[in-house]
């Protein structure tokens, strides 16, 4: 099944979180600070080298930069690349490797056919899932049906008199 590229796109700003300082939508990197929470405190560069502070938050805290700009499973694809592959296969169907690259963006059809192929479908680390999910369906559809068996319940005493 085909579905058109435009069906697919999935580049809500509103799933990013927005920076405490300016409300914009955060786009990586971005400033998560270390010492405030419970609920992440976070910033964009440009409120965090403006030194940007609020209520508890003081521009000298301890801070983490926020990025998924670093290889997971291949030198050549990124922690974040990784996802959007997944979210588009999700979004646009298994093997409609078009219109994934066309959503990726920084990957073409065949690297994106070939690095899922690899790390997704053909790796024998989920080898031993594949083959219980295949297990669990066989079972499931086999002819192994369990017979009906009527069991003496209190109900069969009672006599219906009409």
């Amino acid at each position: 099944m085909r579905m058109d590229a435009d069906l697919c796109l999935s580049d809500d700003p509103s799933d990013k979180p927005p920076c405490r300082g300016c409300s914009s939508n955060l786009v990586e990197p971005y400033i998560k600070c270390a010492e405030c929470g419970p609920s992440p405190f976070l910033l964009c560069l440009q409120c965090f080298t403006r030194g940007f502070e609020f209520k508890k938050h003081e521009s000298n805290h301890k801070y983490e930069i926020m990025t998924s700009d670093f290889p997971v499973l291949e030198p050549s694809w990124t922690a974040q690349e990784e996802m959007a592959l997944l979210e588009a296969v999700m979004d646009c169907g298994f093997g409609n490797w078009q219109d994934v690259a066309y959503q990726m963006r920084t990957k073409n059809k065949e690297e994106c056919e070939a690095h899922y192929m690899k790390n997704f479908i053909n790796n024998p680390l989920f080898s031993s899932t594949l083959l219980n999910l295949r297990q669990i369906e066989e079972a499931r559809t086999a002819d192994t049906a369990i017979p009906f068996k009527r069991h003496q319940s209190h109900f069969s005493e009672i006599k219906l008199s009409t």
